[in-house]
Formats: C-alpha cells, structure tokens, sequence
C-alpha cells in the first residue's frame, strides 16, 4: 500500500514520462479509484500553468527590470513543494491534458485495459477499439484492452497474441475476437466466428479464461484447447488440461477431458454430448454441392458442368507504405466435411477442380495445425497459366504437399504430419473470375 508521498512521486513522474508499463497501469488504477490523487494531480496542474505564466512574464519583461532585482513570487497556500525546474516544460504540456484527462478517466470503464499483446500479423487485419478509432494495420505493437475487437479477415491471414499473463492466443482466417469486460484474475472473450487456439503458459500459471461463441461458452485454466465456430456450429477440441463447455440454447453442461471434443450446433436440439477425438484420415474429398462452410467467396449458380461453384471476391491485403495489394479469394473449410481430423503425410497432395474467366497465374494455399495441438501456419504455391486450362475452361491441378512453401517456416517449414483447416485460391490483382469446383487431399499410396 503506497503512502502519499508514494503516491505523489508517482504521480509527478507520470507528468514527466518517467514511468514503465507496470507504474503506468498503477497510475490509471490509482486516478480511477482515489480522489485525493485526481486532486492532486489537479493542483499540481493548475500550479505548473500558474508558474509557467510567471516565467513568461519574467522573461518577457528582462529588458526593463535588468537594472533592479526581482522581487520573488509570493507563495501561495497549500503549494505543493515540488522542484519544478526539473520538469517544467513536459509539465506546461501535460498540464492542460491532465485536467482534461481527470474528466476523460471517469469515462473510462471499470476494467483492465490492454492485456493483450499483438506478437504478430500475417495478412489483411483490423482493430475496431473501444473508443471508436480504427487501427487498419495492427502489428507487434499493438496493445489491445477490453472493449476492442480484432478482426483477421482474409483466408490466408492470421494473428499472435499473448496476455500478460503469458497465454498465448492465435485467430487465423476470417475470424472476429471481441475482447470483453476482463479482469485479472479471469479473461473473457467472445468469438464471433472464425478459428482460434489458446495455449497456457509453459511457466506460469494463466488466469481462467472465458470464450463464448454463438452457441456455447467454454471455460478453462491453463488448458491448450482450439475452437472453430460460424453463426451455427462450434466445435471444441481439448489437447490437454479440461475444460468446461455450456450450451446457450439448453444451458447444457459438459467437463470435456483432455483428448476430447464437443460440437453444439443450433441445427440440433441435443444436450452437449462429449467425445473422444476420432482417429485422423489422410484421405479427404471436399464435396462442394454438399455446401461446406466456406470463409471466403461467395456461391455461383450451377452451369451445364458443374453442380457447385465458389466464386472469388475480393480481398485488400495490406502492404507496408503503399496502397493495399488487391486480392480476389475463394477458401473452404474442413471443419463439417469430415467427422475426423485430415492428417497430411509425406508424399502426398492437393487435388483442386476449378476455372478461371481469364488467364492468370492462380495461388493456392492451406492453413494447418499440429494434431491435437496448436496452430501451425499456412502454406501456398503459385500455378503458372501455362499449367492450367485455357481461360473459360475447367482445370485440374494435381499439387505435392511437397512443392508448397510456408509462410513462416519457424511454425513448421513441412504440411507433413499436420491437420489440414482450410483451402483456398486466389489469383492477385486481377480479378480472373476464380472458381473453385472440387478439392481432394489424395495420400501417398494413391498419387503413383
């Protein structure tokens, strides 16, 4: 517990820019809870904007009183005796802020602000905060508080966090993360839909952590676990520690064990059930007539060949001093084509069915994850035009998972022994009217 000296040398060194990020979030703490601190932080204001006033005019009247000797300012009552020379010109400056600031920290809410550490950002991504600014490219910088939202919005984006607790946090793909009303002692978060992995720290312990989606709300401490959820379905998978999963729509209540997940879906009127985590296959057709969730692009009508057609749309991709890079999209993901997590191996590879209106160099690409693990980046390769079909006609490309490269190699530089997420394609800058027809991952017993 700090006396008022304490407090007031903390207060002063604030004004004065002396403070780390820990004295800081004392300060905010201190100006929101103690009224004897917002006055005296006021009063010193008010006295640094008097004194400042004083040595204008001194100096201002120089010339004239040279030859006589200046008589002190006479002191006033209950002066704070502070050494202003120090300080003074940060002061002048800050003065004005904190009395404006006295006020603007009553508006503030009740709650920890920025907790939350952007480590890093890979592709086209927004932060929406709590006082209404928009920050269109977060990087490691970034600080994010309760009351912001993170949004990654294209299919071969993603974005790592950590919370000073040191959990660490992933949302990849088109995903939106509303950080909510937070605490230190317990996190809150709401997935709006999207991917996210949640990973405790290895030397400390984290604070429980609440993520609610549109059909459930998990909760856990020091707990690995992944969800993906859209407007219907989550899926929650534990990969160790356990976890706790309610269902909004019948307050059902389940402890899901490490090894197991459950799958709330508001197409069912089902209690929670929990289940172990079935067995990978390394074969899996995406069927798109069936109408798998996509998260990017938008559905075609069927022509004389093909039932079903996901159209590209377009995608800004954010470049460092320039304007954004324009993308046009298409990506699926695995999540509600299979019952199983889809296991690539050595030597196997991605078949893709598709067209394009135009000639143009397409790139594909898939995100993954370690097997009842953490997230593990994504990997792309360019199709030169030359290898497709002519523009208007169907193509087939036959892709080794060898042949893609990582977009951070420090995650995995090999798709090898990884689950597959997501596909996409896309081609750049030109919109070539990109189709996506049909997706395969073929295993290395059937590619010879």
């Amino acid at each position: 517990m700090m006396n008022e000296e304490q407090k007031q040398e903390l207060l002063i060194r604030y004004l004065d820019d002396r403070l780390n990020p820990d004295e800081r979030a004392q300060v905010s703490e201190l100006l929101r809870t103690d009224p004897g601190a917002r006055e005296f932080l006021r009063s010193v204001a008010e006295q640094a904007v008097t004194f400042a006033d004083g040595e204008r005019t001194l100096l201002a009247g120089q010339t004239e009183l040279h030859a006589r000797k200046q008589a002190p300012l006479a002191p006033t009552s209950s002066v704070v005796r502070v050494d202003f020379k120090s300080w003074l010109r940060p002061l002048i400056a800050a003065a004005v802020i904190v009395l404006l600031g006295i006020v603007l920290f009553r508006q503030i809410p009740t709650t920890e602000k920025r907790f939350v550490s952007v480590n890093k950002v890979i592709g086209s991504s927004q932060v929406f905060g709590f006082n209404g600014e928009v920050e269109n490219a977060p990087n490691a910088r970034t600080l994010l508080g309760s009351g912001d939202t993170l949004e990654s919005q294209s299919c071969d984006s993603w974005i790592e966090m950590t919370l000073d607790d040191g959990l660490q946090m992933t949302v990849a793909g088109q995903s939106e993360l509303n950080i909510l009303d937070s605490k230190k002692d317990h996190r809150r978060f709401n997935l709006q839909h999207g991917s996210m992995w949640i990973t405790p720290s290895s030397r400390t312990q984290t604070a429980p952590v609440t993520v609610y989606t549109p059909t459930i709300e998990v909760e856990s401490q020091d707990t690995q676990f992944d969800l993906q959820t859209s407007k219907n379905t989550t899926i929650v998978r534990v990969n160790k520690g356990t976890a706790t999963v309610r269902q909004h729509m019948d307050g059902s209540l389940v402890q899901v064990p490490e090894g197991s997940q459950v799958i709330a879906s508001l197409r069912r009127n089902t209690p929670l059930e929990v289940f172990a985590q079935p067995t990978p296959i390394n074969y899996w057709a995406c069927d798109l007539w069936k109408a798998p969730e996509v998260r990017y692009g938008t559905w075609l009508e069927p022509n004389g060949i093909e039932r079903a057609r996901l159209g590209a749309d377009p995608l800004p991709w954010p470049m460092k001093d320039r304007e954004p890079l324009m993308l046009y999209a298409a990506a699926l993901s695995v999540l509600g084509t299979s019952e199983h997590p889809v296991l690539m191996k050595e030597g196997g590879m991605l078949l893709v069915r598709g067209r394009t209106e135009k000639t143009a160099r397409v790139r594909f690409g898939f995100s993954t994850q370690k097997m009842r693990g953490v997230f593990s980046g994504k990997f792309e390769i360019d199709v030169q035009p030359g290898d497709l079909a002519s523009a208007g006609e169907t193509w087939e490309v036959k892709l080794p998972l060898a042949n893609f490269h990582a977009l951070d190699p420090r995650l995995r530089s090999s798709p090898a022994g990884l689950e597959l997420k997501t596909v996409y394609a896309l081609t750049i800058e030109e919109d070539a009217g990109l189709e996506i027809n049909h997706v395969e991952l073929i295993p290395a017993a059937e590619t010879n």
